[in-house]
């Protein structure tokens, strides 16, 4: 990435095209991951890649449109900080959305040579009153 906001645009179309490779470029070597999946916190880049594959490999013929909205980025000369909304949009062949979900991201960024990298991905959702998540909000 030239600059942290390419993370949304490269993100979007990694997770459309479902192309691992480029989405694991996004990310650090020394990545520490928030997750609200499963172990819910992962750290280094040989785990989070494993993750990637297995997600974007279980989405079968279905297609995965990411919109982010409230993109907020803040950067000095080698760290960022980030923070957006993401919907997940799982679409069928026949081009209908099948599932869909939206989280809260926020994201750490550091420049090394010129390039930045993730080094930091918390994903959140708000809580009812019954400590469920929110995933249409």
């Amino acid at each position: 990435m030239k600059r942290p906001q390419d993370f949304f645009t490269i993100y979007k179309q990694s997770a459309w095209d479902k192309d691992t490779e480029s989405m694991i470029g996004l990310y650090d070597d020394n990545i520490v991951i928030f997750d609200m999946w499963n172990q819910g916190y992962q750290t280094g880049l040989k785990e989070w890649s494993v993750v990637i594959k297995d997600w974007l490999g279980s989405l079968g013929d279905e297609k995965l449109n990411v919109i982010f909205e409230m993109i907020e980025i803040h950067e000095s000369n080698d760290v960022g900080f980030g923070s957006a909304l993401i919907t997940y949009q799982a679409i069928s062949i026949s081009n209908a959305i099948v599932r869909s979900m939206k989280n809260r991201v926020t994201l750490g960024f550091i420049k090394q040579k010129d390039e930045w990298k993730v080094v930091h991905q918390h994903t959140s959702a708000p809580i009812n009153s019954e400590l469920k998540a929110i995933l249409n909000f």
